[in-house]
């Protein structure tokens, strides 16, 4: 199965940050996409034939990742950004995981930071996901998934997510609840494949998190995502994100929120 690799980059005139990328990798021997979003007159271009380059003149990640699933022409396809670094062998570990686990239309690995520290929490060992909660917290460059799988149900990053959006994060949680939702499999796979600088784009407790974490529970659990909301607010409290004293203005904020996405 032929692996390729999409990437999200911005405003690029030259492909020397692929070097960085991949440092134990020969880049002609690679199959990669990379989507340019940049203005007319500044485009990235490229001369080998196993790396493609396609410019895009719009804004948003979640525009970028469905431009690239729509062009992408590998078999099995990883989610990129162009600030993270492949470890050695990571296609190796790739392949063999959906040789292995057949069934599997999508699979998360393990992201590592460049301290050598785990990214996040992970489950202890290698498991099928099943539910909304086993599949959150999810990174965008910690999955593969079978190209065919999901563009033959018609799987997309929903556009009113993610940096440069409405909702400026959540994206990757709604395209694996998607995929679920498809009664197709996700699997994880306690493996790293990359390594990133430990940041976020989002701060948990902050307004935007509730705006997006309730739209979320609301696309999710439909009626009863108000249980969902007050369940999140009190966990933030106990872990000291927020105070007492802002619980009604959060609730306010995540009510809100759901009238703005109705209206979208």
């Amino acid at each position: 199965m032929v692996l390729e690799i999409l990437i999200s980059t911005m405003n690029r005139t030259s492909l020397d940050f692929l070097e960085t990328m991949f440092p134990f990798e020969t880049i002609e021997e690679l199959n990669i996409l990379v989507i340019n979003q940049t203005i007319q007159g500044s485009e990235l271009k490229s001369k080998f034939a196993n790396l493609r380059v396609i410019n895009s003149y719009e804004k948003g990640l979640s525009k970028s990742r469905n431009l690239a699933i729509d062009n992408a022409i590998g078999d099995i396809c990883l989610i990129a950004d162009d600030d993270i670094v492949y470890v050695k062998g990571f296609q190796e570990v790739i392949k063999t995981a959906f040789e292995k686990y057949k069934n599997a239309s999508l699979i998360k690995f393990k992201i590592e930071t460049f301290k050598g520290n785990v990214y996040k929490t992970y489950p202890k060992k290698s498991q099928w996901l099943n539910t909304y909660s086993d599949i959150n917290p999810i990174s965008s460059i910690e999955i593969a998934f079978i190209r065919y799988d999901i563009t033959s149900n018609k799987i997309r990053f929903n556009e009113l997510f993610g940096l440069g959006s409405t909702f400026k994060s959540g994206e990757e949680s709604l395209f694996l609840y998607d995929i679920l939702k498809s009664d197709l499999k996700i699997f994880f796979k306690n493996e790293v494949i990359v390594k990133h600088s430990y940041k976020s784009s989002t701060v948990i407790g902050s307004d935007d998190y509730i705006k997006v974490q309730s739209v979320i529970y609301f696309m999710v659990y439909g009626k009863i995502s108000k249980f969902y909301i007050f369940k999140l607010l009190f966990f933030l409290l106990r872990r000291k994100h927020i105070k007492a004293t802002d619980l009604k203005r959060k609730y306010f904020i995540a009510k809100k929120a759901i009238r703005h996405y109705k209206q979208l």
